[in-house]
Parts: structure tokens; sequence; C-alpha cells
């Protein structure tokens, strides 16, 4: 069986959103690993995908050996983030719901690729004593807004739903949900007993907030001065967006702390010459890995 991974690149939210929802949905067995900063296709073939522009394939041992690295967390923007890594799981999962039963080999495939990257994490210890990027935003959050008044998460990706969930367990505040997709919102506020609404009622759910994080993968900003009439002016906004999620004027705003994504990594970036020395192993063992796969298949 041969092993085919792409990239794709879509700016636009609503067609990234149809186009990812039509590809899990395909007779096509394929996983779709839909994340902040990547959405890449792994299949032993590729459903025809129209206007989509595709910068990178790979094929065979390279798309393994991508697969694996990207479980690693040697493709991250942090050096063997923790995130990814449920990432790459959660998408397994959903490949396994819906076509595992009817796709042995590919099943099989994207199991040891997820091994291999837990192999080269533990060897290389690249995530030893890494603080995940949710964990130190949610975390920055807590410290910096009075206990009692309510947050607010902008988003309901990976990122913001591990956000949402530590600042529910580790948080003494309401929290708020606001997302593109209202059931997911609703979905994911309800894990932790708050409420959870659609971007159209941004506004709203923003009355009286004096923490907010955003995580969306919008290619424009989501959140804008005036969506900020009714909250606090002792405001603080840490936003994990790429690009940004927030118009310059939020960054701008008067009595506002505004924290960007690159304050939150900086603070991930401790012992980064280590986990570089760390990377260098774990790549290592991704490439005698993918080299020992690919004599197998």
């Amino acid at each position: 069986m041969q092993l085919i991974g792409c990239e794709l690149q879509i700016r636009e939210p609503i067609k990234r959103s149809s186009i990812v929802e039509h590809l899990r949905k395909s007779t096509t067995a394929v996983l779709v690993l839909d994340t902040c900063q990547r959405v890449e296709v792994y299949g032993a073939s590729v459903p025809s995908l129209e206007q989509t522009y595709l910068p990178h394939q790979w094929e065979h041992t390279q798309a393994f050996e991508r697969l694996a690295r990207i479980a690693t967390g040697l493709e991250s923007r942090i050096l063997g983030e923790l995130e990814i890594l449920g990432q790459i799981r959660s998408a397994y999962k959903g490949f396994h719901a819906n076509h595992g039963a009817v796709s042995t080999l590919l099943d099989r495939v994207f199991q040891e690729a997820i091994s291999l990257a837990r192999k080269a994490r533990k060897i290389s210890g690249i995530d030893k004593n890494l603080t995940s990027l949710s964990g130190l935003a949610a975390r920055e959050l807590i410290d910096r807004t009075p206990n009692g008044k309510p947050f607010a998460v902008i988003g309901s990706g990976s990122i913001a739903s591990s956000v949402t969930r530590y600042l529910g367990k580790r948080g003494k505040s309401p929290v708020r949900v606001i997302s593109r997709c209202p059931d997911r919102a609703m979905g994911l506020a309800l894990e932790v007993d708050g409420f959870g609404a659609g971007l159209d009622e941004l506004s709203y759910l923003l009355e009286d907030i004096s923490g907010i994080i955003t995580a969306t993968a919008a290619p424009h900003p989501v959140l804008y001065d005036h969506h900020l009439e009714k909250a606090n002016d002792a405001l603080t906004v840490i936003d994990l967006g790429v690009p940004p999620d927030c118009s310059i004027e939020i960054t701008e705003r008067s009595k506002t702390t505004y924290i960007s994504l690159e304050h939150i990594e900086a603070k991930a970036h401790i012992n980064t010459d280590y986990r570089k020395k760390c990377a260098q192993v774990a790549d290592q063992v991704i490439r005698d890995g993918a080299i020992a796969w690919s004599q197998k298949n």
C-alpha cells in the first residue's frame, strides 16, 4: 500500500471548514489533521479537491515520516509541544470511527506513526518539563484576572478546548465560549458548566468580562474594539491566533493588557537549547523508524 500525504492551504475559514468536513465524510479513507497551524491529509489516496492550493505533498516513506515528525512536535513552533500529539490522536480516532473497519492497513500505518512519535519523545526527552501553550496562557489569564469575574474563550478548536478545560478546572470564575460554530461552543462550555454561543453574540457575551483568550484559525481578526464596549475597563486579552485574532485597535486599547502569542511562547522557550539537542535525537529516531517502516511496507 502506498501512503500519500498533502498539506492544504485554505485561507477562507468557511471554505476551510467545508472542505475539512467533506474530507472527513468522504468514502475515501483519509486521516484529516486540522489544527490552528495546518490542514493535512493522509491516506492511500486523497479525494479530488477543486480550488485548493497544495503547497506540499509527500509519498509513502516521506508521508509516514512527516506524520511522525508532527506528532513528535518537530514541526511545531515550540519544539516538542504537547497539544499536537493529542491533536494527532483525535484525528486518528476520527479516522478509525469512520474508516478503521474497512481500512485495516491504513489503520495500522497511523498507529505505527503515533507509536514512533511516542518512542521519539521518550528517547529524546524533547517534552520533558514542557508546559503546554494552552496551560501557560490559561495560567497567565488566571493570575491577571480577579476571582469571580468571568473568562471568555474565543474559538473551539484543540487549543481553545484545552484552554477552556484548564480554566474550568483551575480557575475560580465562570467561562464563556464563543465560536463560529455555536454547537461546538455550547458543547465545550457545558464541560466546564459555562455558556457558549456563536460569534454573532460576541459583544453580548463579553459584557463584564475581565479576561479573554482567543485561539482561532481565522485568516483575519475576529475581535474588534466595538466588541468590548461593555467589557470591564481593566481587561486582559491573550491572543493565540495565527495570524492574530485581535485588531490593531485592541492592541492599543487604553487600560487593556494585550498579550501576544510570542509572549506566551517565550515562557515555553525555557531550556530551548536543551530541547534543540533533544530534537536532533528525536529527528534521528524518526528517520531510522521511517526507514525501518518502509522496508516492511
